[in-house]
């Protein structure tokens, strides 16, 4: 006893380092190893000299007790899967930590890939998701499967490109050699069959995902581009037309930017010109507008070509959905005026803009309506006719275009990656609730994917069903 008494003090005296080494040591050895020693003899210190070390006090209201949870899952195979086997039978399939399970918990694809991500395309309200996934392994390699497992490819990418046929995946860039599948896994083209693929610009492979009706910005060696077809055939080739371009922006709107002789000009979809070659700079199409500059400046033209809106030698136009902003100033694309209301100028959102006023907010929509928002002082996002606003208190509200709130608090849009149904998140108490305002999910990470909501904390990871019961749920790595 008393050997392991003196070896305790003394592991307690090494563990004191640093500054004032001497002073710590010394009250170490009155407080802690001399009465050890005496305690160990025998000798009994006077009442008046014992040293009582103080005791930490714990507060355990702040703890949260371990709950255990019973792990939800099956497994396809019992040894380690590495491979998607594609079947007709999974149903959905949902990604985990670089794998994959069905909408009934069966892992079907352990997490041996780095990334698992579904495939869309576009911005905001224009996203549109494909019924595809996008895989990466370990090195870095691309493949492409279907939502519902029904088929898959292999590592053979170095890149996937969603666009609007399909998903565009690249084998070679230098040697422009890609592959596009279509969400059922039938290949809408392979480039290997195009007769221009070898006087393409090396590394251009890309551009074909910029598409619009099926036509595909092309890129070629010697400094022109061209519209292709699924087919690998140039727009305007067979009927005899112009089909190499000087330059050319992607089709937007059903109509493409496109520069010959020094000018630029636009063609629809047939190839045919909407407006000829005559301005020295252009840009695509948006909300039924573009911006061109001549000698005059810059001005804004309609679908038909028609100068709406004379702007003048500004620095340049940038064109939103709704708005037009070019000297400092924006201008609606409804009626191509100013976009100011009783002296307050409008601020872009998506399709339109909004003025803050006394007593509210009004949004103008680039469709002619108006929607105002009573004691609001802020439009902060939109999604279809949700909108979050702040008040004029500081909270934050989501609303209705009949300014009816739908949930107060702090929130953010996400959308349903298989069906593109809006949803709101409340990142504070991880709740997700639909477009009504009704609670959907609790606990989970605001990803939805066919209804399905996801869901990670410390211990463990997996997916809830719209009734908030789990589906599949397993523990992390190293968790017990």
């Amino acid at each position: 006893m008393k050997k392991r008494v003196i070896i305790a003090a003394l592991a307690l005296a090494l563990l004191l380092s640093g500054c004032e080494l001497e002073e710590q040591w010394q009250t170490v050895r009155e407080n802690y190893i001399d009465p050890a020693i005496d305690r160990a003899n025998g000798v009994a210190p006077p009442e008046e000299d014992i040293f009582i070390a103080p005791n930490v006090a714990t507060d355990r209201e702040e703890l949260e007790p371990y709950e255990p949870f019973e792990a939800k899952f099956t497994r396809l195979s019992g040894s380690l899967i590495t491979a998607l086997a594609p079947s007709l039978s999974y149903g959905r399939l949902l990604p985990f930590a670089g794998g994959l399970v069905t909408e009934t918990g069966r892992i079907v694809l352990d997490p041996v890939l780095l990334s698992i991500t579904p495939a869309s395309f576009g911005e905001g309200t224009d996203e549109a998701f494909l019924d595809m996934y996008i895989l990466q392994d370990a090195a870095g390699r691309c493949a492409v499967c279907g939502a519902d497992g029904s088929w898959a490819s292999g590592f053979d990418y170095t890149a996937v490109y969603p666009m609007e046929s399909g998903v565009l995946c690249v084998s070679d860039a230098e040697g422009n050699y890609a592959v596009c599948y279509a969400a059922d896994g039938s290949v809408v083209f392979d480039t290997a069959n195009f007769a221009d693929r070898a006087s393409m610009a090396p590394g251009s492979v890309a551009s074909l995902a910029e598409s619009e009706g099926g036509l595909m910005l092309c890129e070629y060696s010697f400094g022109s581009k061209a519209f292709l077809r699924a087919t690998g055939a140039a727009l305007n080739r067979a009927e005899g037309r112009t089909s190499y371009f000087e330059d050319a922006l992607p089709f937007s709107g059903g109509f493409a930017a496109v520069k010959t002789g020094g000018l630029w000009g636009y063609i629809d979809s047939s190839g045919e010109y909407l407006v000829t070659p005559q301005y020295a700079e252009a840009t695509s199409f948006v909300s039924g507008c573009a911006a061109v500059r001549d000698d005059e400046g810059w001005k804004i033209i309609d679908r038909s070509g028609e100068v709406r809106l004379t702007l003048g030698d500004v620095d340049g136009v940038e064109l939103s959905d709704g708005v037009i902003f070019a000297g400092g100033k924006y201008y609606e694309t409804r009626s191509f005026t100013e976009a100011v209301f009783y002296g307050y100028t409008g601020v872009p959102t998506e399709g339109g803009y909004w003025v803050k006023g006394e007593t509210g907010v009004r949004l103008f929509r680039s469709d002619g309506t108006e929607v105002y928002f009573s004691g609001a002082v802020e439009l902060m996002g939109r999604s279809g006719n949700l909108f979050r606003v702040r008040l004029a208190d500081g909270t934050e509200a989501v609303v209705d275009e009949y300014s009816r709130v739908v949930m107060l608090g702090p929130s953010e849009f996400v959308r349903d990656a298989a069906t593109g149904e809006t949803y709101i998140y409340n990142p504070d108490n991880r709740t997700l609730y639909n477009s009504g305002g009704y609670r959907y999910v609790a606990g989970c990470d605001g990803v939805v994917i066919d209804g399905y909501v996801r869901e990670t904390d410390a211990r463990s990871i997996g997916w809830k069903n719209p009734d908030g019961e789990w589906v599949f749920r397993m523990p992390l790595v190293g968790e017990d």
